[in-house]
């Protein structure tokens, strides 16, 4: 192996592997050392996890906010649909209405029809008056003119 990558050169004396042998079971790991990485360790978990937690936090609101604006838009967009509906149901009900009172051709031709016999009826009429008015007239002439004639005679 490489003397580069050994810690100890690859020929050594005697002496410095005894040296090398005593530093090493003489330094015992400090009880300190220990807690201070326990605690590294706790605070580097501790920061970490703050920062997660703050990074959800902020996704939490921002996907809060638009599931919100989401429901908001769902709300007006059915909001406009009741109103379509209501628009719909009372054009539906006034269709209704006027079903019930518009008349059908059927009933159109039939008012047509009695109002031409009406109308025959009373043109028909009217002549028959005047035929009437033109015979009291007649008559009422006729007895003038007697009456007139009856009246010349009476003073000759």
């Amino acid at each position: 192996m490489n003397s580069v990558l050994r810690l100890t050169p690859r020929f050594t004396s005697m002496t410095t592997r005894q040296q090398q042998a005593r530093f090493y079971a003489s330094s015992s790991p400090k009880i300190g050392a220990g807690r201070g990485g326990i605690i590294g360790f706790l605070l580097g978990v501790t920061a970490a996890g703050s920062a997660g937690y703050y990074y959800l936090l902020g996704e939490y609101n921002n996907a809060s906010a638009a599931l919100l604006l989401s429901v908001q838009e769902l709300q007006a967009s059915t909001d406009k649909v009741k109103d379509y509906a209501r628009r719909i149901e009372a054009v539906d009900r006034d269709v209704a209405k006027l079903k019930e009172t518009t008349a059908t051709k059927k009933q159109l031709t039939d008012l047509k029809a009695d109002f031409r016999k009406l109308y025959d009826t009373l043109n028909i009429e009217h002549l028959e008056l005047k035929t009437h008015v033109w015979g009291l007239e007649k008559d009422l002439s006729n007895n003038n003119s007697v009456t007139a004639v009856v009246k010349e005679e009476k003073k000759d």
